[in-house]
């Protein structure tokens, strides 16, 4: 890509690792003596999301995308997913949440189909980018090239199908 822009976008969010277990997997043989996973807990982050497109031709108005066009195609997104808690439905706790949050309208969950990793999430943020663009007949001359999701200002996760 000649051109690439980005845009950054913040929101608050829940979320918990449910499969996560440090005894075992890549990387457990880094670790030694006692091990907390801390993420199989219910916490939250404060997320920075930023979504790079790029393009090999500007434009007639020499843009990649206009940034204002960028913020909409998120903002429902964005707005649904801020300050809610994020679990896959596969959780075990999935349904108890569901119906904790009906019965008292305190909890907004927002339910994927995957655990919601760093990394997961990133890739959720990059295929609803995408589909906006190929459904608004972009995809080609606009490209999604790499979505980062922070969740502390030391951690980040990226996705992208151009690395």
């Amino acid at each position: 890509m000649k051109w690439l822009i980005t845009k950054t976008f913040k929101f608050e969010a829940g979320h918990r690792v449910w499969k996560q277990n440090l005894t075992y997997g890549r990387g457990s043989q880094f670790t030694e003596g006692s091990i907390q996973n801390k993420c199989i807990n219910l916490h939250g982050h404060s997320y920075k999301l930023e979504v790079t497109l790029g393009s090999d031709v500007l434009s007639d108005q020499e843009m990649v995308m206009d940034f204002y066009h960028v913020k909409s195609a998120l903002k429902d997104l964005i707005e649904e997913i801020d300050h809610s808690f994020i679990i896959d439905r596969n959780d075990p706790m999935h349904d108890e949440l569901k119906t904790l949050a009906e019965k008292y309208g305190a909890l907004k969950v927002f339910s994927v189909d995957f655990c919601p990793t760093a990394e997961a999430l990133a890739k959720f943020f990059y295929d609803f980018l995408e589909d906006k663009l190929k459904k608004a007949n972009l995809l080609g001359e606009v490209a999604v090239v790499k979505v980062t999701l922070w969740e502390t200002p030391t951690s980040k996760a990226e996705y992208s199908n151009y690395i």
